[in-house]
């Protein structure tokens, strides 16, 4: 019978908690809907004109080393894509004052990046993109009709 107790003295609480961890909702930093908000409204893309505008001070960061940054107000920073998540980048990234604003050629990096960083708990992140020319925009989308069966 001691066993018996012994056993259940250590899987009863365990039990307890993991029935108490599943039922919380907040099981992410941040709540999926408002997160992806500002990328569905597109208020998480700034033009180099709005950051020139912008009373605050920017940290810029390059994500490719071909992008061009000049003109543009705030202090830039080359950080690849593959290295921004370093423990030292994430560093400097933390001890940003003001807004981050990811910049590169390829927009879709750029989005990913922000992602990341977003999940991450970074506020005040943007992305540098002057284009009006929205992807999805850009092409009609069609169902496959060949992976549809026939009848």
């Amino acid at each position: 019978m001691k066993k018996y107790f012994i056993v259940l003295a250590v899987i009863l609480p365990l039990l307890v908690l993991v029935i108490i961890k599943s039922l919380t909702w907040d099981h992410f930093r941040n709540d999926a809907i408002k997160w992806a908000e500002s990328s569905f409204h597109e208020s998480n893309i700034l033009t180099t004109q709005q950051l020139n505008e912008s009373d605050g001070q920017a940290l810029i960061i390059e994500l490719d080393d071909r992008t061009e940054t000049a003109g543009t107000k705030g202090e830039v920073i080359y950080i690849p894509a593959d290295k921004l998540l370093d423990k030292d980048y994430q560093k400097k990234l933390r001890a940003a004052g003001g807004s981050i604003v990811l910049v590169s050629d390829d927009p879709a990096l750029s989005a990913r990046m922000w992602m990341i960083l977003s999940q991450l708990g970074y506020k005040k992140l943007y992305i540098l993109n002057d284009s009006t020319d929205n992807e999805a925009l850009k092409y009609k989308f069609q169902p496959d009709t060949v992976t549809r069966l026939e009848l």
